[in-house]
């Protein structure tokens, strides 16, 4: 039997509020820096681990990069399955991500995550 972890239990409630865009932390504080640092191009390859509902992995398409989003909250991937176009999304641990080789992206996030995350060390 398939384990909850916590962030599944509360998918539709974090998803609705990331949904809300403009008002929200996500939105008006991270998003802006995290696209200035990340730079993203047209033929970059980005992770977007521990993705939640693919808030950021959204935006980050839109520059034209190739975006993989990873989170093991099944009940996240599932709705950013259905409402996220254009990013490959995966349920895994943040530490066991085979279906990623080795120096197949060039950037990698990790937002306001690894907190939650019992294996930091494996993920690092």
């Amino acid at each position: 039997m398939e384990k909850k972890t916590s962030w599944d239990v509360v998918a539709p409630w974090y998803h609705n509020l990331l949904k809300q865009g403009k008002g929200t932390y996500q939105y008006d504080v991270i998003l802006p820096n995290i696209l200035r640092l990340l730079s993203a191009k047209k033929g970059q390859t980005i992770l977007d681990l521990a993705c939640g509902s693919g808030f950021f992995a959204r935006e980050f398409v839109k520059s034209g990069a190739r975006v993989i989003g990873v989170d093991i909250a099944k009940e996240l991937i599932g709705l950013a399955q259905k409402e996220v176009k254009g990013v490959e999304f995966f349920v895994a641990s943040a530490d066991q991500i085979p279906m990623i080789p080795d120096k197949s992206v060039d950037a990698i996030t990790i937002i306001l995550a690894l907190q939650n995350i019992e294996s930091m060390a494996g993920v690092l």
